[in-house]
């Protein structure tokens, strides 16, 4: 008996609790909040990346998918919608993230390997350079590697694609990817892509 009216006294401050919030309209806040995230236009990103690049002229193809910031690392993630193939542009807070010499360096697999470690932000078992070479795209020459790699920490275990660096207006570099499944990577994507970024 004591245990059911404390699960009856806890039930009522729960409902109290809620519609003490909702009178607020704290509930009423924070969905439009998720509503707002959820709903973000593709003229809205435009705007928000506009400091950096221009993305008015990407055609319907793709779809702009996020405007980030990860430990003070601006990323703008793009998606080709029959592909699946993604677009990650990456402002770094430091200039030295990855350089255009570094594209074309010799322990280039050994810088990529570091940055990697260093943010963590998925497990790599393998990475392989597969070549090294440049696309007109950002309204520049973009030096890139392409890359194979090995995943350990998702459901899609191999991957491909390609890894290179612009320089913005600022100054700053931009690093630029593009990657898919092993197989279905396609430069063709990631270079119209890319050509109409600006």
């Amino acid at each position: 008996m004591k245990g059911c009216l404390s699960f009856i006294f806890k039930t009522i401050i729960a409902v109290l609790v809620f519609f003490g919030l909702l009178h607020l309209g704290v509930i009423d806040f924070i969905k439009d909040k998720i509503d707002e995230h959820k709903g973000t236009s593709q003229e809205k990103i435009y705007e928000d990346t506009k400091d950096i690049i221009d993305l008015t002229e990407i055609d319907d193809e793709y779809t702009i998918d996020k405007n980030l910031k990860i430990l003070q690392n601006r990323m703008i993630v793009a998606e080709h919608n029959s592909t699946g193939q993604k677009m990650i542009m990456i402002e770094p807070r430091k200039g030295d993230f990855l350089t255009k010499e570094d594209i074309n360096a010799e322990d280039l697999q050994e810088k990529i390997e570091k940055l990697i470690n260093k943010y963590r932000v998925v497990k790599f078992d393998k990475i392989q350079i597969v070549k090294k070479d440049t696309f007109k795209g950002v309204g520049q020459e973009v030096p890139y590697a392409k890359v194979k790699a090995e995943i350990s920490s998702l459901p899609i275990k191999d991957v491909e694609g390609i890894v290179g660096v612009a320089e913005l207006k600022n100054g700053k570099n931009l690093i630029v990817v593009s990657v898919n499944e092993k197989g279905k990577y396609s430069q063709i994507i990631a270079e119209a892509f890319y050509s109409q970024v600006k």
